[in-house]
């Protein structure tokens, strides 16, 4: 489908009401997250599994579409409701975790003593409670009942159906690792009725609860979720004479220490209020004081907030970064010098001269030569911050970088 009829068919709210959808296609992000315990420093590896779920090319349209639609007003209601400042993720401020982190430790050191508490929630795209999404949705555009087209989509994202990308290759023999080979489609309807759905490979989601993660309007449906939730927050936070921000479902609250107690009591009672839970593993709570004399504060234990620590003077990225960083630093380069090896062989057989590995590739990833890796985020952020200790933890990976292309 063009996009000019795609366009067309996203616009037609009888055409959208009517549409039959297509399962999405899930799959699963495996990553391996490094986590350092704050009180030893010790770094441990775990095991994470991310369920990622995309909706089929004419149906994205209709998505995005009501994702743009949807936005617009959340926007003017996030106005109207003096919460800018506080639900930070996937909006439009043209800011990042950078400049959001920087914001919450600049809020410590104006506030002095105070307590920094962040809360994240358990499991949140998959425990999103459906009729809480439905009512907030209803509230949102200003209407008792959602209209035709806004229920399909809603059903879209509620009661989904999905398939297992890999399950679904196998079934019509596409290779995992070269998808595309020419096609402009996965398969046609009459394959996916023979070899799909003939196959039991349709999974429909039956609870109450949960949307899938990975299509274009899922992440605005979690902040339609917490929009009362934010306005609460940031009320009770400011009558304490605090401040609260949400990114996506890593919250803080900055509060005199005098208050801590009743926040934390407070954020906990509303989040179970919507169904959700606080994950007690990743909450956390740092007391900051000012030290006599000076500017700096002091903390026995810092602050980790979007991928940054804060000790009260000190801005730095977290270890765990810089091992996982370093980690796949390592095995970039020494695939390149088996792939240069491998090479090799076949130059030297024909009578060539053998070359060195490529190094323009692995100084692109791997280096501050490069346009957008880790580095690059770092001077980013070192400067931003204005952080010499970030600086400091950055010179190594030169050095380091080196030794391994020429051990």
């Amino acid at each position: 489908m063009g996009f000019d009829k795609a366009l067309a068919l996203a616009k037609d709210p009888v055409a959208v009401a009517k549409h039959s959808f297509w399962p999405l296609m899930a799959y699963k992000v495996e990553t391996y997250k490094i986590k350092e315990d704050t009180t030893t420093g010790i770094l441990s590896t775990h095991e994470k599994s991310r369920g990622i779920a995309y909706a089929a090319h004419s149906d994205s349209y209709i998505l995005s579409y009501y994702c743009h639609k949807l936005a617009e007003i959340y926007e003017k209601v996030v106005e109207s409701k003096g919460i800018g400042d506080a639900a930070l993720a996937f909006r439009p401020l043209g800011k990042s975790n950078i400049d959001f982190a920087k914001e919450a430790f600049e809020e410590i050191r104006r506030q002095g003593n105070c307590t920094a508490i962040a809360l994240d929630i358990t499991k949140f795209f998959d425990r999103l409670d459906h009729s809480l999404l439905k009512r907030r949705w209803k509230e949102l555009i200003g209407l008792s009942e959602l209209p035709k087209d806004h229920f399909a989509v809603f059903k879209v994202l509620t009661k989904y159906s999905k398939v297992d990308r890999n399950e679904v290759f196998a079934a019509l023999g596409i290779s995992v690792h070269n998808p595309r080979n020419g096609r402009r489609r996965v398969c046609d309807p009459s394959e996916f009725r023979s070899k799909v759905r003939e196959s039991n490979l349709i999974i429909t989601n039956n609870e109450s609860f949960g949307i899938p993660q990975g299509t274009a309007i899922s992440a605005l449906l979690s902040n339609i979720y917490m929009l009362e939730f934010d306005v609460a927050a940031k009320a009770f936070a400011k009558s304490v004479g605090g401040k609260y921000m949400r990114y996506c479902d890593d919250m803080l609250f900055i509060v005199p220490t005098s208050a801590s107690i009743s926040v934390k009591g407070f954020a906990e009672a509303e989040i179970k209020s919507l169904k959700l839970e606080v994950n007690p593993d990743k909450t956390d709570t740092c007391d900051f004081n000012k030290v006599a004399g000076t500017d700096y504060l002091e903390t026995k234990r810092p602050l980790q907030y979007l991928g940054f620590l804060f000790d009260g003077q000190r801005i730095l990225i977290r270890s765990a970064a810089f091992a996982k960083f370093s980690n796949r630093m390592k095995r970039g380069v020494n695939l390149a010098k088996l792939t240069m090896r491998s090479r090799n062989t076949d130059r030297t057989s024909g009578g060539l001269v053998e070359r060195d590995i490529y190094l323009k590739k692995i100084y692109s990833r791997y280096s501050h030569l490069g346009g957008r890796n880790f580095l690059r985020y770092g001077y980013r952020a070192a400067k931003a911050m204005e952080s010499p200790a970030i600086r400091r933890q950055l010179r190594p990976l030169w050095g380091r970088l080196k030794h391994l292309i020429e051990s």
